[in-house]
Parts: structure tokens; sequence; C-alpha cells
């Protein structure tokens, strides 16, 4: 046996490391602060997904939810996404009153969670990727699931009162939409101020022809943990299947910032597209903007008609103006 003082140095050296504990909860009045990023993080149990503040371009930071073990931190659902927090004395706490609110260094609050705070106890980051908030009853009384981004997760619903909408290179919303519309159906619709045109299903082939039910009052759709995608317009009830589909694979349902919405499965930290809605990217509305033509090179790409130049370039969404030669 070593002798007892042959130990101490060692127990005295393992005493000055730092303890870094994964936690999934944030009981109430405590914070998450963008000054410990890297350490100051919430991780669902089964280490799937992380919560916390997350770097998106210098000196900004986003709290957002992402995909632990992927590649570039995949994120899949922010707080208030188009206004991010700086670097330093940001902070999201659980109020003593309930709510959870997302504060600027100077104070000015970015974001809180709409929902009846009363007897909240704890925000838990689920291993669905669901950010709830639990009264005393572990009953939830706010989630991140009601109020998606531009991804939906296995089991997250989509319904009548929420919508994907799609992710610039800016990091702020874009113009792509993914929702019901007025008549019921599962759509995706380019949004804005001067268009408002649906593009998926096939407008040209009508209901019948995408086989599309618009007599359906439940309005929801969701993508089970096999990779099916089921809405509840599908007139023949044929879900949308994963090229892999079974159980045990990590997914998201992304409508990416080129309007495309797309099925991802993780393997290796690597994403695959194992669905997609059109397979043909010409096909989206305003890929190129207004007055841009879409050919295939073989890849989509845009290109000016003659007499046009880009409103600004390299952003081919905002367009082309008719350019007057002298």
């Amino acid at each position: 046996m070593a002798p007892f003082f042959s130990i101490l140095p060692a127990l005295s050296f393992l005493a000055l490391l730092p303890i870094v504990m994964s936690r999934d909860k944030i009981p109430l009045k405590s914070s998450l602060s963008v000054d410990d990023y890297q350490n100051d993080v919430l991780q669902s149990a089964d280490g799937t997904f992380s919560c916390g503040f997350l770097t998106i371009y210098s000196n900004a930071f986003a709290f957002s939810i992402w995909y632990t073990n992927s590649k570039n931190k995949t994120v899949v659902w922010t707080a208030n996404r188009g206004r991010p927090v700086h670097a330093r004395r940001s902070v999201v706490t659980l109020q003593k009153d309930g709510a959870m609110v997302l504060k600027d260094y100077d104070g000015t609050v970015v974001w809180q969670s709409d929902s009846n705070s009363i007897d909240v106890q704890y925000a838990q980051l689920l291993d669905t990727g669901n950010l709830v908030m639990k009264n005393s009853s572990g009953k939830v009384v706010w989630q991140s699931f009601d109020s998606p981004t531009d991804t939906l997760l296995p089991t997250q619903k989509i319904t009548a009162a929420t919508k994907l909408v799609s992710t610039t290179g800016l990091y702020v919303p874009g113009h792509y939409t993914f929702h019901f519309t007025d008549s019921s159906i599962l759509s995706l619709m380019y949004d804005d101020a001067d268009v408002h045109e649906i593009y998926w299903p096939d407008p040209d082939r009508g209901e019948y022809g995408n086989k599309r039910n618009r007599y359906n009052n439940t309005r929801m759709g969701f993508l089970d943990d096999n990779g099916d995608f089921v809405s509840s317009d599908f007139a023949d009830q044929q879900p949308f299947s994963a090229s892999d589909k079974g159980s045990g694979i990590k997914r998201r349902l992304t409508l990416d910032h080129d309007g495309n919405l797309r099925l991802y499965s993780l393997s290796n930290g690597e994403w695959l597209v194992s669905w997609v809605a059109i397979s043909q990217p010409c096909n989206i509305h305003g890929l190129c903007g207004p007055n841009g033509i879409c050919h295939y090179s073989p890849t989509p790409t845009c290109s000016c008609p003659p007499g046009y130049e880009m409103n600004s370039h390299g952003n081919w969404s905002q367009g082309l103006y008719e350019h007057m030669q002298e």
C-alpha cells in the first residue's frame, strides 16, 4: 500500500480541477450566461441535444438548441431568431415569477416565453430536443416545440398555429414558409411584401392531383421516429418516408435557405438527405429572385437576362433591375 502522504499531492491537485457536470434543467431563479457559453450549457439526458448560447458570427450569440454531435452544431431552434445578443453579460434567466427571459448586455429584453408561468419550478431540455417549462406537478406549461423556427424534430407537430420559416445566410428569417394554408393544405410558400405564392405541392396539378384533401379540420402534421412524415391533409394517408426508414436514427425536417424542404438523417456526424420535397429546385419560386433565370449546369444556377443586373451582388434573392444603356 502506498504511504498516505504520497497520495496527498494528487488529491490536492484534483481538488483544484474544475468540476464540469452536464445538466438538463434550469431551476427557478437560475441563469445561463454567455460569458461562460462553452460550459454553461444544458444537455438532454441522453446527450443528443444541447441548449445555450451559440456564436453565430463575430461577437454575436443566439440562445439556441442544437444537435450535440453533429458537425457545426446544427441548430434546430432559436429564441427570437434575427436578434442576436452581445458576447458579454447577456443572460437567459428562469425568473422567480416563472418567466424565462433572454436579456442583452444592457438589460434589454430580447425574448421571453409566452406562457402562463404560475407555479413554474424549472425548465428542462428533453431527449426529443424540446425545451419545456414544468410546474410543481410536472405538467408542461410552455415548450419550444410550439414555436418552431426552420426545423421540425421527430414527434414535434406542425399545426394551424405554427409554421417553419427559412433562415438566410445572415441568420435571419427568410421568405420561404411551410404551413397550413387557409384551405387546410400543408404547403411551401414564397412570402414577401409583394408576392405570396404557393410552389409546393404543384399548384398546376390541383388538390386532387397532388393527393391532398382540404376537408380536414385537424390541420396537423408530424415526423415520427421511423422517418415517416404524415399530415391530416394527405388524401390517401400515405406518408412521405425517409429513404433509410427505420427507428434509432437521428433526423430533422428542415426548410432550407433555398426554399426546399428536406428530411435529413445523421450518420457519423454528417447530415444525409433522405427525402426532398422538390427534386427540381428551379421550380422553387424566387430561387433566383425577381427577373432572374434559373437553369441547370448541372446544379441549379442563376443568371441575368439581357439588359438586367443584380440588385445586390452575390445575393440573387434581391432580384435584378433593368440596366438602362446610354
